[in-house]
């Protein structure tokens, strides 16, 4: 498959509606050794074959500041704008799409609705992944079907990650999956996505906001948000369902129960599920290096990517040499 080699990407870094703060502070700005946490995915993104420009979304006087003492770690062919945050997760992706797209701040983002731009893919990423590289980022979009879906969602299975769980001689991130028939899965936050081609982006950010699954309360609110959300979506209301249910049973020592319950549930199934939910034609991408999976969503996840940094590059190093 022909790829396109100008994909621009969007880097979000904003701290208002729905975001988690760790350690009191906006994540993208949490140092690790030194440098901020989004100049870490971004100097992944910089050295990614198939990355052009990079639209930052965030508090902008904040992140141009951090841009312009950490320039060194950026050289690179590709531009880099700095778009202002607005008020949730699915605002800052629209303001950041329009400039993508070359287009002023002033345009609205559904005024492009039935243009030529429904067909402009772009790479989505969070400011929280210090581990990303540049091979897992071509790896996605190597893998990821531009012509044929509206959405690939990027995923890796608990085989990798499983490198990256403590044990009793280091520290380490133990992730909590998805369960079905094939594997255990993690999303691991790289998206490519032509948002115009959406039949319900609002519902992105419902997903974001209530996307803790093992509190009881985002449960309930995504059980009843796919229950009343209309007769499409009762097959993603089913596959969320065993896939609670399977991951109870797993964390509540019943790993037989949980192993029959998550047969019902096929990799397949799930990405329809998920684009009944979201109206478009949704992929799930495989990357196996697992760097972009490792996001900081608390304090106790940032000491353990501090005290591992090292090792956990090298490693991701050796996997591109192999």
């Amino acid at each position: 498959m022909e790829i396109n080699l100008n994909i621009n990407a969007i880097l979000l870094a904003g701290d208002r509606r729905a975001s988690i703060q760790v350690r009191d502070d906006n994540k993208a700005f949490l140092l690790l050794n030194g440098v901020p946490l989004f100049i870490h995915v971004l100097h992944a993104l910089k050295h990614a074959k198939y990355i052009k420009n990079i639209f930052i979304v965030g508090p902008s006087d904040r992140t141009k500041t951090a841009l312009q003492e950490h320039r060194d770690l950026l050289v690179g062919e590709g531009e880099i704008h700095v778009v202002e945050q607005h008020e949730n997760m699915i605002e800052n992706f629209k303001a950041g799409y329009v400039r993508s797209l070359g287009l002023s701040d002033d345009i609205s983002f559904w005024d492009l609705k039935g243009t030529n731009y429904e067909q402009v893919p772009v790479f989505v990423v969070p400011c929280d992944i210090p581990l990303l590289i540049s091979n897992e980022v071509d790896e996605f979009i190597v893998r990821s079907n531009l012509h044929e879906y509206d959405y690939s969602i990027g995923i890796t299975s608990e085989k990798v990650l499983s490198h990256y769980h403590p044990t009793h001689e280091k520290r380490g991130i133990q992730m909590i999956y998805f369960h079905v028939q094939e594997d255990l899965l993690r999303h691991n936050n790289l998206h490519i996505a032509k948002p115009l081609t959406f039949a319900h982006l609002d519902y992105i950010e419902k997903m974001y906001e209530w996307r803790y699954q093992t509190r009881i309360a985002n449960i309930i609110r995504m059980f009843f948000s796919l229950l009343f959300s209309g007769w499409r979506l009762l097959k993603a209301l089913r596959i969320f369902i065993l896939m609670q249910l399977s991951l109870h049973y797993d964390r509540h020592g019943h790993p037989k129960l949980s192993d029959r319950i998550r047969s019902l549930v096929r990799f397949n199934r799930l990405a329809e599920g998920i684009g009944n939910a979201l109206g478009a034609r949704v992929q799930i991408v495989y990357t196996h290096f697992g760097g972009a999976a490792l996001d900081v969503d608390n304090a106790k996840d940032l000491s353990s990517i501090e005290a591992c940094y090292s090792e956990w590059m090298e490693h991701q190093n050796e996997l591109t040499n192999n």
